[in-house]
């Protein structure tokens, strides 16, 4: 039986392949972005960080969490423990968010905006996947999905970098945010989430409707992080 994970990242290459090298993460990791386009992506990322929080305490409500002696071997502790892991993690990061823009004076231009089409794409697609009547994997291969292409994203931008820069030549991309997302702490949070997706997914039947479910939303996370970028303006 394929892993799930593996059988979604062969879905649709040719999206994915286009969601995670986009021209902003180029301009992101060449400092040639300019600084509205910086500032949209950081205002509707924070506004999806918020959002991913609620998304992971519904998924908790989700999980049975076991009071067996051997709780923390148990798949279910195992999905409660990496969701405790990203709920601490999107926290650290939206301070990050929060505490970059305030040094860069932008404090109130990312917190005075409302949800763009694409932010609002993320929030009912993370309501749909944690409703009641959908099966826990199909809440954590979202949870996957959207890390998944995110590591890859900043990864890609981290190619494009010019590595030999001083730290006093890089602007706030170069700084703060691709190391972050590239970091080998990120990849092994996103690793230890695609392990526990295909653990869960061994449950169920290839051919069912909760692969298909869960092929459904990768479509939909695929297309939503395309968009989510900002469209570069080569003129500015």
């Amino acid at each position: 039986m394929p892993s799930i994970t593996g059988h979604l990242l062969h879905l649709e290459p040719l999206q994915l392949n286009a969601a995670t090298q986009h021209p902003f993460l180029s301009a992101a990791a060449t400092s040639s972005l300019h600084a509205d386009d910086l500032k949209k992506w950081l205002a509707q990322d924070r506004l999806y960080a918020l959002a991913y929080v609620n998304f992971i305490g519904s998924l908790l409500s989700k999980t049975a969490i076991p009071s067996v002696a051997a709780r923390e071997s148990t798949l279910e502790w195992r999905a409660a423990d990496v969701l405790i892991d990203c709920l601490t993690n999107i926290r650290t990061e939206l301070k990050l968010f929060e505490e970059t823009a305030e040094t860069e004076g932008w404090l109130d231009d990312i917190c005075e905006v409302r949800p763009s089409v694409q932010t609002k794409a993320y929030q009912n697609l993370f309501a749909g996947a944690a409703s009641p009547d959908k099966p826990l994997l199909v809440g954590l291969t979202v949870l996957w999905a959207t890390e998944e292409c995110y590591l890859r994203s900043w990864k890609y931008a981290a190619t494009k970098m010019d590595h030999g820069l001083k730290s006093k030549d890089k602007d706030v991309m170069q700084r703060v945010f691709i190391p972050n997302w590239s970091s080998p702490e990120f990849e092994a949070l996103v690793r230890r989430l695609g392990a526990l997706v295909n653990k869960f997914g061994q449950a169920y039947d290839e051919e069912g409707w909760e692969w298909q479910q869960c092929e459904d939303t990768w479509r939909q996370v695929v297309w939503a992080e395309k968009e989510f970028w900002p469209a570069i303006d080569a003129k500015k």
